[in-house]
């Protein structure tokens, strides 16, 4: 069970590294995102309309038959950054269940904020820890300029590396790209494409596969049933794997269940609970 789809579920990216414990500690207390700072603030009359409004989903996650694992997706609140950018702070979160913490443990926390009236991303954070994996590092969007500027723990010493370089104008990130799917017209048979960036800049193909209807511990919903296709290693998919994702047809949009391609067979995300 080598390589969970944890992030797949959590919708954010799991890339190996092999920092030492007291160096996920340090990126905590001494380098912080930027816009984890953000002042919260209310939302402007004429921003988009957005299918949800401080959403919080939770998911069980299997594989095959056995539960694994819990998430969630928590649209948390919106704030202010520093630049005055109103946006939504996106929050999601997966953990193994104490059964599994003994062999392979996750827990992860990724954030990003959205900017709420041009729908593209203003920065993102990961705090990863999947096995012996650990990742902390945020990016923040500068559209004046057209940069990121990143931060990262060095895998295997105790400093802080830096990165910049250039996006090629509104970007998503790996959690915020959900978010912009949820808030485009969808139609059998097209497909969304649109900039995704993790300190590379790439495309995003969104294809809509099919409707469906789907029985969850939530209900049941219409679907439509949306495959993106990758062309790095990410969110929904590690290179060579596959992932389908169930948004439900109606204005909602919700992502009621998740499927991904493992090595040994698939892990499912299926929506426990929707809360408000």
């Amino acid at each position: 069970m080598k390589k969970f789809f944890w992030l797949a579920l959590a919708l954010a990216l799991a890339l190996p590294c092999s920092a030492k414990d007291k160096n996920t500690r340090k990126i905590i207390t001494e380098n912080p995102s930027p816009l984890a700072s953000s002042e919260e603030t209310d939302l402007p009359y004429e921003i988009p309309h957005v299918p949800w409004t401080n959403e919080r989903l939770e998911f069980v996650v299997r594989w095959g038959l056995v539960s694994v694992g819990d998430a969630e997706l928590h649209v948390r609140k919106i704030v202010k950054t520093s630049s005055g950018t109103v946006c939504y702070n996106m929050v999601s979160t997966a953990q193994s269940k104490p059964f599994f913490d003994a062999f392979y443990k996750v827990r992860d926390r990724n954030e990003s904020w959205m900017d709420a009236a041009k729908l593209r991303s203003a920065g993102y954070s990961r705090n990863i820890r999947e096995g012996g994996y650990r990742l902390q590092d945020w990016v923040v969007f500068d559209y004046d300029s057209n940069k990121f500027h990143a931060s990262e723990l060095e895998r295997d010493s105790d400093e802080i590396k830096t990165k910049d370089g250039d996006i090629p104008g509104p970007v998503q990130d790996m959690l915020s790209c959900l978010y912009y799917t949820r808030t485009q017209p969808l139609e059998v048979g097209k497909e969304i494409v649109f900039d995704v960036n993790t300190t590379k800049n790439w495309p995003l193909a969104v294809k809509v596969l099919e409707k469906e209807t789907v029985s969850v511990p939530a209900g049941e919903f219409e679907c439509f049933v949306v495959e993106p296709l990758m062309r790095d290693k990410g969110l929904f998919v590690q290179k060579g794997r596959s992932m389908k994702v169930w948004l439900t047809a109606d204005e909602r949009r919700i992502p009621v269940m998740m499927k991904a391609e493992v090595a040994v067979g698939h892990i499912t995300a299926k929506l426990e609970r929707i809360v408000r």
